[in-house]
Formats: C-alpha cells, structure tokens, sequence
C-alpha cells in the first residue's frame, strides 16, 4: 500500500498544481493549522490520475492509508472535545492541558535515543501517531480560545505561553531506560515520500560534461 501511495504522490507532484487547494484559505486568527492530514482530505486528484475524477486525492488512497487518516480524524475530534469540554472547570482544563503535554514529552522522548540536552520540543525525532493526534487538539482553533487556562499552565511550568514550543521547553516528564518507538506517524511517512518524490530524476555527472544520469538514490 505504501508503494502505491508513493506513485500516487509521485503523479500528484507532476502537476504544477497538483498540491493547490480548490478553495480558498481565510487569513483570520481562528483558521485551522494545516498539516498534511487535514490538506490530503482537500486536494483534487490531478488529471493525469484520473480524468473522471471529481473527488478529493484521499478517496483514491489504498484502504489501510485511508484507515490511518480517519483514525487520526477521529481521535483527533474527541481529544479536543475533552479539553474545551464546556462547564469543565477551569483548573480541571488545566489539569487535562498539562495532561495532553506531559503525552507530548513521553511520545517525543520514547522517539530520541540522543541525549537530552534541550527541550523536548527541539529534540528531532520521528513523529508518532500520539504525538500528531495531540499536538493537533492542543493546537486547534478550539483549544486555542481557552488562552487564559493555557496562561495558567505556562505560568505552573515556569514558560510562556506564546506556542507549543515554549511550553514544552521546560519538560515535566523523563524517558524511562526499555520504553518501545511507538507507532510512526502515516502524515510523517506521506511527508517523507513527497520529499524523496521532489528529488530529481536525472543529475549532472560533472560540470564538464554536462550529461545528465539517472538519480538511483532516488530509486533506492
């Protein structure tokens, strides 16, 4: 499934405007963070896909990449209506806030075998599927109204309160020795696809020459 995503991509990525959304993007503070789950769900599938067509580039994933994509729809929504839950409470929000970073640190940090020098935040690892499907409802427009419990929790954790990447910079949590990876991210693997798909065919042996080769790292 995972090959035939890639041709798909790789066909999407031929058409110069094969990755443009059909509508068009408010410029408001309240609009939704994309990422690639939430854009896969808007792009038309080019033409050279399919000329019939109409629908968006998700609908012609293999079933097990669709499966991926609603699973991290469906979390996705119910963990953000337990944080914006209405007439929870102010400290139990912040309770369930704390909770939903404390999730981030652990999921990041069963991700980094280095040592931890800085922040969770700036450590680069592998994302997991936890940690999309929670840096999305910590993130989304929803949570984001409830600034004054996201202040509160910031002041607790001695941050600011200005992104994620603050608030993570003063992590609560430690990796504990013989914790397993936890299951990677299917937004991060279509991303990384899309970066092998952009590296060029052919490249130039040497300036002398000026002859182009395959690129069989690409391949590879």
């Amino acid at each position: 499934d995972l090959f035939i995503t890639s041709d798909l991509l790789e066909v999407q990525s031929a058409d110069r405007t094969g990755w443009f959304p059909t509508r068009d993007i408010p410029s408001t503070d309240d609009v939704e963070i994309q990422t690639m789950y939430s854009h896969i769900l808007e792009i038309e599938p080019s033409s050279m896909i399919s000329e019939l067509s109409q629908d968006v580039i998700y609908r012609i994933l293999p079933p097990s990449i669709r499966s991926c994509i609603r699973a991290y729809t469906i979390l996705r929504k119910w963990l953000t209506s337990k944080l914006v839950a209405p007439r929870l409470g102010l400290r139990l929000r912040q309770k369930r806030m704390d909770f939903c970073l404390r999730a981030i640190e652990i999921a990041r940090l069963r991700h980094y075998n280095g040592p931890v020098v800085l922040g969770c935040a700036d450590q680069p690892c592998v994302r997991s599927f936890v940690e999309a499907v929670v840096v999305s409802a910590v993130i989304s427009v929803e949570s984001r109204m409830h600034h004054r419990a996201w202040q509160n929790v910031a002041v607790v954790r001695g941050a600011q309160c200005d992104s994620l990447t603050s608030l993570l910079s003063r992590p609560t949590s430690q990796r504990r020795p013989g914790s397993e990876a936890l299951v990677v991210d299917m937004s991060w693997l279509l991303e990384r696809m899309l970066e092998i798909v952009s590296i060029p065919n052919a490249v130039t042996s040497s300036p002398e020459d000026n002859q182009n080769i395959i690129n069989l790292d690409k391949r590879r």
